[in-house]
């Protein structure tokens, strides 16, 4: 085999080329907040990535959110396409970019919405909060990502088991998301669980299941 290939197909110069940005996005995250950055890779010791020294916590909006948010949407779409590989063999990287901007739509019009509620239903605080914590773990989310794939990029795992472990994979990172989320959030009483139900159900499932659809 004279070149490595990519799940069943050779690796084209643009997934390289986005390989490579995810590279650089990671190494200027880890340069940019230090030591915490260690503390992405660890599910079991995720709060220091929020509390690193005593007194101190990370803001919602910063250079690092930004870095790996751009990493997350490069890693995710790229995730995608390799799941629906076969449906879009003619098409990868037109199909590819639009994943990107269709993801980040999703992601923008879901803050949008987000916002107006908080406002309206005033919880604007109470959001802030959870968004922070919510941003951290993607950032998790996102750094995992991108090493599990140059695993199945760079493998000969068969795609019908990369498929099952994914599945695996995505169904525990989203009980260990929502349980940290419903952990860490101030969730006193029966009302505030049936809001944060539905939070889930309106603002994290609804979309990734809209995503799902509109993909197959």
């Amino acid at each position: 085999m004279n070149e490595l290939e990519i799940i069943a197909f050779p690796i084209q110069n643009w997934v390289k080329t986005i390989i490579i940005l995810g590279t650089v996005l990671i190494l200027f995250s880890r340069l940019y907040i230090g030591e915490r950055f260690q503390y992405l890779f660890s599910f079991w010791n995720i709060h220091r990535y929020f509390h690193y020294k005593s007194g101190e916590t990370i803001s919602l909006l910063t250079p690092n959110n930004v870095i790996i948010f751009f990493l997350r949407i490069l890693t995710t779409s790229l995730f995608i396409l390799i799941l629906f590989k076969d449906k879009y063999q003619t098409e990868q990287e037109e199909f590819y970019f639009k994943l990107i901007v269709g993801l980040s739509l999703v992601i923008l019009l879901k803050f949008l919405i987000e916002k107006t509620f908080s406002i309206v239903f005033g919880f604007k605080n109470k959001l802030r909060e959870v968004n922070r914590y919510r941003i951290g773990i993607k950032n998790l989310f996102a750094v995992h990502l991108y090493f599990y794939l140059l695993i199945i990029i760079f493998s000969d795992i068969p795609f019908n088991k990369i498929y099952n472990i994914s599945f695996v994979l995505l169904i525990l990172y989203n009980v260990f998301y929502f349980k940290f989320i419903l952990n860490k959030y101030l969730i006193h009483g029966l009302k505030a669980l049936v809001y944060f139900i539905l939070y889930i159900c309106t603002f994290e499932i609804i979309p990734i299941a809209g995503v799902l659809y509109l993909v197959k």
